[in-house]
């Protein structure tokens, strides 16, 4: 597959191509692709749809390497094509749109090459597209002003925008019909329509947000006071704003497919963090339309309980990780050591097998270091302890045990053990790249 990296051109974003460069060099030769960073305001999603058309054929993934409006671009450019595909690589002050998948790491481009393809919902606003959440009334216009101390290089942007809003963005002369139903009539003070969870990164604006579900969840607040406003602020954070409401009158909830936005003036709404303006929006939500390439579990975990009998379960669960590489040699050296330290936990922890394992595959951010985690609630034992078979010795003169962990020790590069919170817990790791 082509991969092309899509870069914010501006200056200050120079260390985005650094990083992106440094990674490529990491996964070593071999790597289809190319470099584009963009000139300005909208050219990410101008390129990536004008590439499309003359390539109709072409598989090729666009990694959109930034924040959540670099992450937008990229993603309305890819709307209505085939075998194109949406890659992140996180590097922007907010990623809104990634926490929908927690245990995915948008970080690395190893996993990411090793990801898988996954057809997530889009929304439509006019003509323009938002993959994570709009924002109408008091929200747009926190987040316009944010534009404009972001786009001047100011700090804490969020929130002065907020501060700002307090004074102009409380009543907003704006009318919201969804699925044909009017929710307000003269004046609300904000709404939500949201594919995915986050806002400004750290809102959870809409916690039961599905990408994946074909409908977008609905928030809105018809008209509150300052007060309740500061109240809400901490629970908007958290997102148990839907248990602290200020009343079903004035708090409306739904899960729509459609919504039309009418306002008296001219107004600003928010696509992820982009401004758009205008009186009428024809909003609608495009399911599937998205091809996003998840990239590989951050870690994988899972728990067997009973264990007895089921150690080649176990064991090939382990080995499943793709975060092993396709090594025979470095393969047999971890599924050897996997097979012993499990079957340490049976015949010690347990002494037969009867009670519960937790284990795991975590490979460290820069795709080096692969570490292998054993978890269980048994006897206290730690095997470390145990010193080290003399194996010059005859089979008949050595000590009996430890042969297994002396195994570990030998075949991978670091072996660690503590006892917390009333479980064993191991951990091996390995160096695979």
């Amino acid at each position: 597959m082509h991969y092309i990296f899509v870069i914010n051109g501006r200056p200050d974003k120079d260390f985005i191509v650094e990083e992106v460069n440094r990674q490529i060099a990491q996964v070593g030769k071999g790597l289809d692709y190319e470099i584009y960073r963009t000139m300005g305001v909208g050219d990410g999603t101008r390129f990536v749809h004008i590439w499309c058309d003359l390539h109709p054929n072409k598989e090729c993934c666009f990694v959109a390497c930034g924040g959540s409006g670099t992450v937008n671009e990229v993603a309305s450019g890819l709307v209505g094509f085939s075998k194109k595909y949406l890659g992140i690589l996180a590097y922007g002050l907010t990623n809104d749109f990634n926490k929908c998948y927690p245990d995915r790491d948008f970080t690395s481009l190893r996993k990411l090459l090793a990801g898988e393809p996954r057809a997530v919902d889009i929304i439509r606003v006019n003509d323009s597209y938002a993959l994570n959440v709009i924002n109408i009334g008091f929200e747009a216009v926190v987040a316009s002003r944010v534009y404009d101390l972001t786009e001047s290089g100011r700090q804490h942007a969020v929130n002065r925008g907020i501060f700002y809003a307090l004074f102009y963005g409380w009543r907003n002369r704006i009318r919201v019909i969804a699925d044909g139903e009017r929710l307000n009539w003269r004046r609300l003070f904000l709404c939500t329509l949201s594919n995915g969870r986050w806002v400004a990164g750290k809102y959870l604006c809409a916690p039961d947000a599905d990408p994946e579900d074909g409908l977008i969840e609905l928030s809105l607040i018809r008209r509150i006071g300052r007060i309740t406003l500061l109240r809400l602020l901490p629970h908007y954070k958290r997102g148990t704003q839907f248990e602290c409401n200020p009343g079903r009158r004035k708090f409306i909830r739904r899960r729509v497919r459609s919504v039309k936005v009418k306002a008296r003036d001219l107004v600003h709404i928010c696509l992820d963090g982009e401004i758009l303006s205008g009186q009428d929006f024809n909003i609608d939500i495009l399911p599937k339309s998205i091809q996003l390439i998840l990239p590989s579990i951050v870690i994988m975990k899972k728990r067997f309980e009973p264990i007895i009998d089921k150690c080649g379960e176990i064991i090939d669960y382990l080995m499943s990780s793709p975060d092993i590489p396709q090594d025979e040699a470095l393969q047999f050296k971890i599924r050897l050591s996997i097979e012993e330290a499990v079957e340490n936990v049976v015949r010690y922890a347990y002494e037969g097998g009867m009670g519960w394992i937790e284990v795991g595959t975590e490979l460290d951010p820069e795709g080096v270091m692969l570490t292998i985690l054993l978890k269980d609630a048994g006897v206290p034992f730690n095997p470390l302890d145990k010193p080290d078979p003399d194996v010059t010795l005859s089979a008949q003169d050595r000590e009996i045990g430890g042969l297994g962990i002396f195994l570990c020790k030998k075949l991978m590069d670091h072996i660690s053990y503590k006892y917390e919170d009333g479980c064993n817990i191991l951990m091996m790791s390995k160096k695979v790249a």
